[in-house]
């Protein structure tokens, strides 16, 4: 597996975390949080954070050596370690992404971590693996209060290594909603592929003499290598996963509403694995169109949109507008190489009318009579298109679908604020420019009539002729 790919999806978690976490009562402000509430504070009195190891930052967290001496090398996991375990956990879903960023070890010494563990506790290395068995551990019922987490999972793995696999167990606080729902059903989570950046906590003896390792994370990125229908994992997003995509970030996708924190994630991983994608890829895994889909009863795109998440779908219309985004984000810049993208307003054309009204609010009524808005989402503009507001460009794409997207648009929401669109949201590498629908069976719908038209004139002219001939016989 790629190391690119991998380190732009195992940290996903983090800048997700960053924007809907806040702090509760039991859990107190980091450093760089105490920092920013006291504007005051002198400069030379703050820490410079970027020189400390992962270490020394955790014991500021209130994670130090009274916590590290509870973990006992050589061992499993053990009642007398869940102290320190579910301690871990809540400090570690409190680290900002710029800090894992630059605390992460792409390398791991596993000979070093097997004959001096204590040396490297806490430190921050990127692990790539399978899954070969979860376990969920409940938490003390008189402690969930304190620490606000009633249970988390031990996930039994074997991490990859140059020459082959170790076996190691990853404590974790949340899993995929996938496996959530089925950690139970071992042989279908047995195998899957997983990445993440893993905090060590100590070692283990396995069997048969194999040196375990232990670590903690927030967050396990999910990039199935099959298709599975016990865990809704589909063709498309196989293909999605193969270029780094964590898929388990599908599952905070919210249709019919505008973004949300949790949505940024998936889509700038959707929109880097997209752009990833070998020519050969770029090509539909559904059969109908967009225009096709946006109609269907019961199972279309308007009114069933979980059913073709990530999928990807053919669309052709009129471009109307061009606009490019900024992506001011360090983080994204640095782990998925993405400073803009433009977001295209496509008028796809549509076989039955769509209407929005509320319910019994005639005046409310607006319809869609022959075409209907897409927005499309490509890295990248092929040479001759450039952006702009108002277009009429005859395009083409192939996308994976995101979501059903709420937003403002002045046929929606110009008499009405809160009144929103709803269309469709794809994300595709690129636009194809294609000429003008129609155009060839115009021209030749014109000439036939050309044709006829002649036809009939050079008929006319020679009855004509053959009647006055016989009115006026030629003199000599």
């Amino acid at each position: 597996m790629s190391i690119l790919w991998i380190l732009s999806a195992c940290p996903a978690y983090l800048s997700a975390q960053e924007e809907t976490a806040k702090p509760s009562d039991h859990q107190p402000a980091t450093p760089d949080e105490q920092q920013q509430a006291k504007p005051g504070a002198e400069e030379a009195s703050r820490p410079d954070f970027d020189k400390m190891t992962a270490r020394e930052f955790f014991g500021l967290i209130d994670f130090g050596n009274s916590y590290l001496a509870m973990f006992v090398d050589g061992e499993r996991l053990g009642n007398s370690e869940q102290e320190a375990v579910v301690r871990g956990l809540t400090r570690i879903r409190r680290l900002q992404p710029h800090r894992i960023t630059h605390w992460l070890k792409l390398s791991v010494p596993w000979n070093e971590l097997a004959t001096h563990p204590a040396e490297h506790r806490l430190e921050i290395y990127l692990l790539t693996g399978t899954v070969e068995a979860i376990r969920r551990q409940m938490v003390p019922e008189e402690a969930v209060s304190t620490v606000g987490i009633p249970f988390y999972y031990e996930v039994d793995v074997r991490l990859d290594q140059d020459n082959g696999t170790v076996p190691g167990t990853i404590v974790v606080e949340k899993l995929p909603a996938a496996w959530e729902a089925n950690f139970e059903q071992v042989d279908a989570i047995r195998g899957q592929p997983f990445s993440c950046p893993g905090v060590f906590l100590k070692t283990f003896q396995a069997e048969p003499n194999e040196t375990g390792y232990i670590f903690a994370t927030s967050k396990i990125s999910w990039h199935p290598d099959r298709v599975d229908a016990l865990l809704g994992v589909t063709p498309a997003m196989v293909r999605l996963a193969k270029q780094g995509m964590d898929i388990g970030e599908l599952s905070y996708i919210q249709d019919r509403a505008k973004f949300e924190g949790r949505e940024r994630e998936p889509f700038y991983q959707m929109l880097a694995a997209v752009g990833r994608l070998p020519f050969g890829q770029q090509t539909p895994t559904v059969e109908l169109s967009v225009s096709d889909l946006l109609t269907l009863p019961r199972i279309g795109l308007m009114v069933a949109p979980e059913k073709y998440r990530a999928e990807f779908i053919d669309l052709a219309g009129v471009c109307r507008r061009i606009t490019r985004i900024e992506v001011d984000d360090a983080d994204i810049q640095a782990r998925l190489g993405i400073d803009h993208y433009f977001e295209v307003s496509i008028f796809v054309p549509i076989p039955a009318p769509i209407v929005s009204q509320r319910p019994g609010d005639e005046a409310s009524r607006k319809e869609f009579a022959h075409e209907y808005p897409v927005l499309v989402c490509v890295s990248e503009l092929p040479e001759g298109i450039q952006e702009g507001d108002q277009l009429h460009l005859p395009v083409a794409a192939t996308g994976a679908f995101f979501k059903l997207w709420a937003y403002r648009s002045p046929f929606m929401s110009g008499q009405e604020h809160t009144r929103r669109q709803i269309s469709p949201l794809l994300i595709a590498e690129s636009l194809k420019e294609q000429s003008q629908v129609g155009e060839p069976e115009v021209n030749q719908f014109v000439l036939v009539i050309v044709l006829i038209l002649g036809g009939v004139i050079a008929l006319g002219g020679t009855m004509g002729m053959i009647f006055s001939w016989k009115k006026h016989p030629r003199r000599r």
